[in-house]
């Protein structure tokens, strides 16, 4: 496993029990982690698991000039692209009237998110305000927005499809990166800008 983990974490991919079970079952265990982290830190790297225990990820260990512009950014280009995840996050509380929603592991079931969808006017308009906010292409149903929006967020890594036939879906472990960074970026929300001393401690590569 560990030959087979190392590339994933060095591509940028969260290790989550959802996404990666196997890897995940690996890196549990803290002799795995142990071995794993001490190769990382050959290469100026080291692993890291969210606050709550739900992915690991790579992030640099001591990073130099190159490494702060590479985080900082990897940072940014999440800034930029914040919002809409932001707005699904709410729509999804709205919804399902479950603030819990936003932990690894809920289930989301197509038909009965668009079933609340349906009966509500301004859900439906935000739907389509979602959809034109991340730049998504749908057919002019409010169905095709929703499976357009969940397919993208799948692609993002932030769902994972458990049963096709069915159309359900799972919140992944990252999440909580995520939850993360939104909670970084509400302490600093006076910055414009993010400095490369205000790069958050789990920053990406």
């Amino acid at each position: 496993m560990f030959k087979q983990l190392i590339p994933l974490l060095l591509a940028g991919e969260f290790i989550c029990q959802f996404t990666h079970q196997a890897a995940y079952a690996y890196l549990s265990d803290p002799n795995h982690q142990a071995s794993v982290d001490a190769y990382l830190e050959k290469i100026g790297l080291k692993l890291v698991q969210t606050r709550h225990g739900g992915a690991f990820y790579c992030t640099h260990f001591d990073m130099d000039a190159d490494g702060k512009k590479s985080a900082q950014k990897t940072f940014k280009d999440i800034k930029q692209t914040l919002r809409p995840i932001v707005t699904f996050l709410e729509l999804l509380m709205r919804i399902t009237q479950q603030d819990d929603i936003l932990t690894a592991g809920t289930l989301l079931e197509t038909n009965q998110v668009m079933k609340v969808i349906d009966a509500n006017p301004s859900l439906r308009n935000d739907l389509q305000s979602l959809t034109n906010q991340a730049g998504l292409r749908a057919e002019n149903t409010d169905r095709s927005r929703l499976v357009k929006i969940l397919t993208d967020f799948c692609k993002q890594g932030y769902l994972v499809l458990v049963n096709p036939e069915r159309e359900i879906y799972r919140v992944t472990g990252k999440i909580e990166y995520i939850m993360e960074v939104i909670e970084f970026l509400m302490e600093h929300e006076a910055v414009s800008d993010v400095e490369e001393t205000e790069i958050p401690q789990g920053a990406l590569l």
